[in-house]
């Protein structure tokens, strides 16, 4: 009975090393977005007494849709966004109202619960 070494012994048998997609790495990013977000409210919380940051909801769009954003605009110029360059656009469009509305809707709430 032959054994099989789960770890090989060279490197010619090993697969060679692919990085992620451009996708998964934007997506990556984003997530590390949330997790500061999520960290700074958390650690608002715990300082100020269990203070809440209320109308601040609308600012959890802005990552998502900068990053929708910058993956549209890499596929509009690799060729290969969905609806060709009028659904780029159409998205693009989609992405600029989503930050706009986020910081226009949660900027002045933080504001307002930094105020004494």
């Amino acid at each position: 009975m032959e054994h099989k070494d789960p770890v090989p012994d060279t490197d010619e048998q090993r697969e060679p090393y692919t990085p992620a997609s451009f996708e998964k790495r934007a997506a990556a990013w984003t997530g590390i977005a949330y997790m500061l977000m999520l960290l700074f409210i958390l650690n608002f919380m715990l300082f100020t007494g269990g203070r809440q940051l209320p109308g601040t909801f609308p600012l959890f769009l802005v990552p998502v849709s900068a990053a929708l954003a910058v993956v549209v605009v890499h596929r509009m110029r690799n060729g290969t966004a969905a609806g060709g360059t009028l659904g780029g656009a159409a998205v693009l469009a989609m992405c600029a109202a989503g930050v706009f509305t986020g910081l226009s809707l949660g900027v002045p709430a933080l504001l307002a619960a930094f105020k004494v």
